[in-house]
């Protein structure tokens, strides 16, 4: 008599970002907290993605001039904050237009981040008077950046003078 089948029940998936939460790095003196580990979360966009636009010393000059803001991904429960995730953002305003650019995005877990947070930072620029959310990144990053509901509006193509 063969055994009976034992069912196995539903092995849920460990939420690696349970204990992370969004802060807005809004002073300098939050900004130093956190600016170490941000800069880890960044380095490697800032590295690959940039091409020479702007280093994070730059980053970090514009956010304390109110210039651009950054929103971290962070959990404090360590001995140093981890921040899983830096979202570099400054607004533009055209004369009939503004939008929100996101200048930089770096660190991990950037799917979790979008299923967790990204309605409520929506929410956040749609109540500060933003109605249209951009970003200039890699064909890569295009890609992801497609289930967020981002479309392709312009091409940016550069030249470099200096190779010429």
């Amino acid at each position: 008599m063969p055994k009976p089948l034992k069912l196995v029940e539903p092995v849920e998936k460990p939420d690696p970002i349970k204990d992370y939460e969004p802060l807005f790095l809004s002073s300098t003196s939050i900004l130093d907290i956190y600016w170490g580990q941000t800069c880890e979360a960044l380095a490697s966009c800032l590295a690959d993605d940039m091409y020479g636009e702007m280093t994070l010393d730059d980053i970090y000059n514009r956010i304390k001039a109110g210039q651009m803001y950054c929103l971290v991904f962070k959990n404090d429960e360590g001995e140093l904050p981890d921040v899983v995730l830096a979202m570099i953002l400054e607004l533009i305003i055209y004369p009939r237009l503004t939008v929100l650019n996101i200048t930089a995005i770096g660190g991990r877990e950037l799917s979790l981040m979008r299923d967790k947070f990204w309605k409520h930072i929506c929410s956040w620029a749609y109540m500060n008077g933003v109605r249209h959310i951009q970003a200039s990144v890699t064909p890569a990053m295009a890609r992801m950046l497609k289930s967020y509901g981002f479309k392709p509006i312009h091409q940016t193509l550069r030249m470099n003078l200096t190779e010429m």
